[in-house]
């Protein structure tokens, strides 16, 4: 059962859905449980035919047994034999709600870095780790600050790295076609980024970036989030916001972009970083341990938070088409170490690992 607390349309959550999704049916038994409720992906993965069960609790921030005694109640109802969490609350509840129980087996996953690390929450990691049986960081960045904040045991972490469906950026439609349908200029250069317009996401320094550049540098940002308004405000009407999209919109709106943008303050894996790298895009990125460990050689790195820098970067990358080209087949090439396949089978083998641990006469 994987357990998380509510699944708007965000990467964590469509990573987890993708994951569940691709699993051996003939294995596995999946249900999403919900603390909150289920939020438009869990909606949508209940009209897949995946059990879902929405607790619907949660209506405050402050901390409640209560709700571990549900969690427990539903993994006894359901005969759950591993509990799968996801971030930090729900990592919190599900190991509390199982800590006197034989099964099931606990598998935590951890998506984020600790911007701010709080004395609490590393505590409370802390002293659950010892009720799972593996933890999971998507990213090596994520299980460096695991061992640094929380304490835990190296042997005690996993990585594995987020994936995506490479052939979904197999697409058709020509750049011009693309800028046409979302009514963008044709002969502009698009330097784009997709995801949560969030500070962590730092999207004014593209704006201030490009305020540096020719007018014909215009931007596509892609996503909603709680500075929409003030991104807008910033954007001197050289910037489209196109609102969240839908899934399979991505790669049409990633094929209408010249250059991706990715300035991110910290970033505990960033998918939107891998389908861009799928798209064929050159990459410029902030210069954080999370970037260099998915780009590799293929992306161009900018100190953090230097508006500057990264105009001149995305200035050069434009003006120089061998650089461009060269970028742009990296990452391509980069991108196949991040498919959602190999995320899979590295769950499937870990699953199966830690049922046959707990109960070593279990077939899977």
């Amino acid at each position: 059962m994987a357990l998380i607390v509510s699944m708007p349309v965000g990467g964590v959550e469509t990573q987890m859905l993708s994951i569940l999704s691709k699993l051996n049916k003939k294995r596995y038994n999946v249900t999403i449980c919900c603390i909150k409720d289920l939020g438009e992906l869990g909606e949508k993965a209940a009209e897949a035919g995946i059990n879902t069960v929405a607790l619907n609790l949660m209506k405050s921030n402050r901390f409640s047994l209560g709700i571990a005694g549900q969690i427990f109640r539903t993994v006894r109802e359901h005969n759950i034999h591993i509990l799968w969490t996801h971030q930090y609350v729900a990592n919190l509840y599900g190991r509390i709600a199982v800590l006197w129980a034989n099964m099931p087996a606990v598998i935590s996953n951890f998506h984020a870095l600790y911007d701010c690390p709080k004395m609490h929450r590393r505590l409370f990691n802390r002293l659950l780790s010892g009720r799972s049986d593996a933890l999971v960081a998507v990213s090596n960045a994520v299980a460096a600050d695991m061992r640094i904040y929380d304490g835990v045991r190296e042997e005690m972490i996993k990585v594995i790295h987020n994936g995506i469906d490479l052939s979904r950026f197999d697409i058709s439609g020509s750049k011009a076609e693309c800028r046409r349908k979302l009514g963008l200029p044709e002969d502009a250069v698009i330097v784009g980024n997709v995801g949560r317009l969030s500070i962590e996401k730092n999207h004014k320094l593209i704006i201030e970036a490009l305020s540096k550049l020719p007018p014909n540098f215009r931007g596509l940002i892609v996503g909603d989030g709680p500075l929409r308004k003030t991104l807008e405000g910033m954007g001197d009407g050289r910037f489209y916001f196109t609102g969240q999209m839908g899934y399979n919109q991505i790669p049409f709106a990633l094929r209408a972009m010249d250059i991706f943008c990715s300035p991110s303050l910290w970033e505990g894996f960033g998918i939107s970083l891998v389908e861009a790298m799928a798209a064929g895009l050159p990459v410029a990125a902030s210069d954080l341990p999370t970037h260099r460990e998915i780009l590799g050689d293929a992306g161009v790195f900018v100190p953090v938070d230097d508006g500057e820098r990264l105009a001149g970067t995305l200035k050069k990358i434009t003006e120089d088409p061998a650089l461009k080209a060269q970028l742009a087949l990296k990452s391509v090439e980069r991108a196949r170490n991040f498919s959602i396949d190999d995320t899979v089978t590295s769950y499937d083998k870990l699953f199966e690992a830690v049922i046959k641990k707990r109960m070593p006469n279990e077939i899977l």
